[in-house]
């Protein structure tokens, strides 16, 4: 029953402030609060702009550019170095305050994305100068600088192509659309300006400050100044849109989408009135600008970009219309919505000093977002999709590839290694953990400090330990520092005993790890919070040294209670035994962890897949819809180890064994009155019911394809329906396909037919489908990615690989220089070959610069880990599948 769920919820909330005193024996190296000068970066911190007048104006493949910078030279210096990438400069001048001015010779370096612009005379005094640049550069194809996106539109029947321009500067494009200092610590002011056809609309950061008319139909539209801000905020966008507006605590809201769209648009226009209120509310800190629009984009980035006053989103990420679209889009809207209007605190009005302290952008963004979304939507019980998050960052944290929080980048050509779960889900984490060891209220007037302190400037992370250690009155970065400046994460081994009718818990921690025998020893201030089955909680700071709790009575204890922290847990054979036995009386939170914490014992080697497969089987009538995707991602993770078709076949059988009685209570159609939570979960069995092969799923979603003229498929199944019958797809079914990619006009239903195709297993439809990928029908970067995911099985991702190493030159040509190196990794990831790793790694040295090599290692060590599973687990859990089906 679901009220007996609660047996191990703790009753008296998380008591972390009781240990206080307990602090604090792990520590690590301090980082300095943050100092313009320290900052890492390549260029010189001599000469620093103050203001951009920039002027843009596109033509066909390329742009022209003029821009007047505004700088300070601290001290005489021989030559001004400031980046450009792919800009060709036609004029440089120098111009003194008090008049004068010099012609400077530019020296660039292409590498570094840096030029020196050097005068004739001899060194730069110091004072103040106006820096002018004419200049022009390529309109790209990829989301980087100033780029194109091509889309298609109906106009009176007729399918009619488009084109819009955007901007994406994240980490290190600004410096493709303008010369300038583009690096996070350096903040100016600007002031735009763009030519462009009159019809069109052109929206940046700051409102529209005025429009003149200019010869051949052309306008030109001024921008009023921005508040002083990094490079890689900088945004432009032009082309036919429409627009909704509406207004929130005195701020103009607008949500530009493409012509005939923004009906779409009124869903998240409320999300973002809702999120704007409550964070002026949280932070104390009112929203700075007087305006915040949000573009959805008909293609480009693929997710979104938090452009101050102009956020970018890709429009299947944003859009959503009730009648049209699934509960689980509308979910993911609001989420983003929350996590990219965040960062125009987190990011925009306090920016991180350098890339090493990413997370205090996007940890923060993504903190807040799972906040806002769970105060305002209660009902969809965000937090257990949190939970399931942030497995992702677990997962890789526990790598031989892993990084801390706050790493170390060398270059900003780096930059982007950082992007990733670590950043994102375990910087949210740490902040979860800080927030429940602070309370509410101190935590938040921490943030307060630290927002009104840094505002319209920088931060390191001792800054925010700083302002948290300021409100509470406890060194908060001597407990915390640990979590952010170390890699990894501990495992908690519990054992329980009963010693004269007390239960005694014993806790020792040590660090995880996947597949690094050789992984550093580590320890961590670790918050614990045990329960036991009558709700009693001890909340335990476990220092690197075993401790023990106690309990009145005897019998099993939970251990991270409530999924409150970062890390795994190990039980005792007799402890696991019994939570085991009272699986279904647990709380969905403390379910979903101990299935999670299983698996990753299994894939680590600590526990056989056996000891899994017994939680799998007490799941019963388990209606959570993210108890059933942690357990379909970690059958899938074994079913693509199964090498012969006898195994495969027998692997298979069980997943549907598994899977269809949780399906025959769903079923396929929504009925009235059901939960929000089924119709996502009916769709993720639709998804790995038809990868098993179940007949009765491919007949009828076959059937539903069919039939889509007649009848449209269901929103809330549809990406599954198109992937089963992709996976599927005969010559007739592939055509169809190919002929919604290429007749989208969303989006959304672009990717879908994409996803279904690339689940194709047809040899001679997978071979033409990758050439149609190497061919200029699709943006190249899109071409890339489908061409390197291929997921109809091992037999169609290895055809992949070898069509990759066929094509690997006019592939790599293909994609972005960001995009790079992902190409192999992408290609290689499927494999659970040691051979292909070391593969992926040789050609990565050989045909990449040494910087791509990291996405390789990260890939390689994927494979490697997949490889040592399969050879300690597979055979148990086929002898496991065949006893269980027969």
């Amino acid at each position: 029953m679901a009220k007996s769920r609660d047996r191990y919820r703790p009753q008296g909330g998380v008591i972390l402030a009781a240990l206080c005193a307990a602090l604090c024996s792990v520590q690590v190296g301090a980082e300095p609060r943050f100092s313009f000068q320290t900052t890492p970066g390549k260029l010189p911190k001599d000469v620093v702009p103050s203001h951009y007048a920039l002027r843009i104006e596109p033509g066909r493949d390329r742009f022209d550019g003029e821009v007047q910078i505004d700088i300070d030279v601290a001290r005489p210096v021989p030559a001004i170095v400031l980046n450009a990438a792919e800009l060709a400069f036609k004029s440089v001048k120098l111009s003194a305050g008090g008049g004068g001015e010099s012609t400077l010779t530019a020296a660039f370096d292409a590498q570094q994305e840096t030029v020196a612009l050097t005068p004739p005379g001899g060194p730069i005094a110091a004072g103040k100068y106006r820096l002018a640049i004419a200049y022009s550069g390529p309109i790209a194809k990829h989301f980087q600088g100033l780029y194109r996106i091509a889309y298609k539109q109906r106009e009176g029947g007729k399918l009619v192509e488009k084109t819009m321009l955007a901007t994406h500067m994240e980490p290190t494009s600004a410096r493709r659309l303008f010369p300038g200092w583009d690096e996070p610590v350096y903040r100016a002011a600007f002031d735009i300006a763009v030519a462009t056809d009159a019809s069109l609309t052109a929206v940046s950061n700051m409102p529209q400050a005025g429009a003149k008319p200019l010869p051949g139909g052309k306008k030109e539209v001024t921008f009023a100044t921005s508040v002083p801000m990094s490079t890689y905020l900088v945004a432009l966008f032009i082309g036919e849109m429409d627009v909704l507006e509406d207004s929130v605590d005195g701020i103009r809201l607008r949500i530009y989408t493409a012509k005939g769209k923004s009906g779409r648009a009124r869903y998240p226009m409320d999300a973002t009135k809702q999120i704007v209120h409550y964070y002026n509310e949280y932070f104390g800190e009112p929203y700075p600008l007087e305006k915040l629009d949000q573009i959805a984009l008909p293609g480009g980035v693929g997710g979104a970009m938090e452009n101050w006053g102009a956020i970018a989103y890709n429009e299947a990420r944003i859009l959503y219309d009730p009648k049209r679209d699934s509960a689980r889009q509308q979910q993911a809207a609001y989420g983003l919505i929350a996590h990219e209007i965040a960062h125009q605190w987190f990011g925009n009005l306090v920016t991180m000093a350098w890339w090493d302290n990413l997370w205090l952008n996007e940890g923060f963004a993504t903190w807040m977002a799972e906040k806002a979304t769970d105060r305002f939507n209660p009902a969809w019980r965000m937090r257990l999709r949190y939970a399931l998050s942030k497995e992702w960052a677990l997962g890789e944290d526990a790598r031989r590839t892993t990084h801390p929080v706050q790493t170390p980048v060398d270059s900003d050509i780096r930059a982007m290694d950082v992007f990733d779960s670590i950043s994102y889900a375990k910087g949210a984490a740490v902040l979860r953990m800080t927030e429940a060891y602070l309370g509410d209220d101190v935590f938040r007037a921490g943030i307060r400090r630290y927002v009104r302190a840094h505002r319209f400037s920088s931060a390191t992370t001792a800054d925010l330990w700083h302002h948290l250690s300021e409100a509470s009155g406890r060194d908060v970065g001597r407990l915390v520092s640990g979590w952010t400046e170390q890699p990894g994460y501990p495992v908690v081994k519990v054992s329980a005993d009963c010693e004269n009718g007390e239960g005694v818990v014993a806790l020792a921690q040590e660090r995880f790890s996947l597949n690094d025998p050789a992984a550093k020893a580590q320890a961590w201030n670790l918050p614990v919070i045990l329960a036991n089955r009558k709700g009693e909680e001890r909340a335990v700071l476990l220092e690197p040294g075993p401790q023990r709790a106690r309990f009145a009575g005897c019998g099993p204890v939970l251990a991270n209670a409530g999924d409150s922290g970062y890390y795994r847990v190990q039980y005792d054979e007799a402890t696991f035994r019994r939570l085991t036995a009272e699986f279904s009386t647990l709380a969905a939170l403390d379910r979903l962890r101990l299935l999670a914490d299983t698996f990753a014992l299994v894939q680590a080697g600590r526990a056989d897949i056996g000891r899994y497969l017994e939680l799998v089987d007490k799941l019963g009538d388990e209606t959570e819809r993210t108890m059933w995707d942690q357990v379909i991602d970690s059958l899938r993770f074994v079913g693509d180890l199964v090498d012969g078709e006898s195994d495969r076949a027998a692997f298979d059988r069980f997943v549907v064994k598994v899977l269809e009685r949780p399906f025959a209570r769903v079923g396929w159609d929504a009925r009235p009155g059901e939960s929000p939570e089924i119709r996502p979960l009916r769709r993720s069995l639709i998804d790995a019911l038809g990868r098993a092969g179940y007949q009765p799923v491919v007949l009828e979603a076959q059937a539903r394809f069919a039939a889509r003229a007649r009848k449209p498929i269901d929103t809330a199944i549809r990406p599954a329906v198109l992937s089963v019958v992709g996976r599927y797809a005969d010559e007739a079914t592939y055509r169809a396909l190919l002929e919604q990619m290429r007749t989208a006009t969303d989006v959304e239903a672009k990717s879908l037919a994409l996803a279904a195709l690339r689940q194709v297993r047809d040899p001679r439809l997978v071979q033409e489908l990758m050439e149609l990928m190497l061919s200029d029908e699709l943006p190249p970067s899109e071409a890339v990615y489908n061409l390197t995911h291929l997921r109809g099985g091992p037999a169609q991702a290895e055809q992949g690989w070898r069509f990759v190493l066929a094509h690997l030159p006019e592939v790599l040509a293909k994609a972005s220089p960001r995009g790079r190196p992902y190409v192999l990794p992408g290609a290689a990831s499927e494999s659970n070959d040691p051979a292909r790793a070391d593969e992926l790694i040789a050609l990565t040295r050989k045909h990449l610069e040494p910087a791509a090599l990291y996405q390789a290692e990260k890939t390689a060590d994927w494979i490697r880990l997949k490889a040592a599973v399969k050879g300690r687990e597979l055979p148990r859990a086929l002898e496991w599948s065949r006893g269980r089906t027969g």
